[in-house]
């Protein structure tokens, strides 16, 4: 079995709770933080997320 890491990106927390009501597109996987309620990112998004922030627009084309 294969462990997921989230993260929540508002708040950075990790603690989360799963459920069958909170699953969509965005959230495949239905976590959603305890804290602020946000749905949770895996670290695999939040890389990606932040590099798109740091590559400059033009090398993005």
């Amino acid at each position: 079995m294969t462990n997921i890491h989230f993260r929540c990106p508002c708040c950075h927390g990790s603690q989360y709770r799963t459920s069958m009501f909170d699953v969509s597109e965005r959230n495949p996987l239905g976590a959603k933080c305890i804290f602020c309620k946000s749905p949770m990112m895996t670290f695999d998004h939040i890389a990606a997320s932040q590099h798109a922030q740091r590559v400059p627009f033009e090398a993005r084309k």
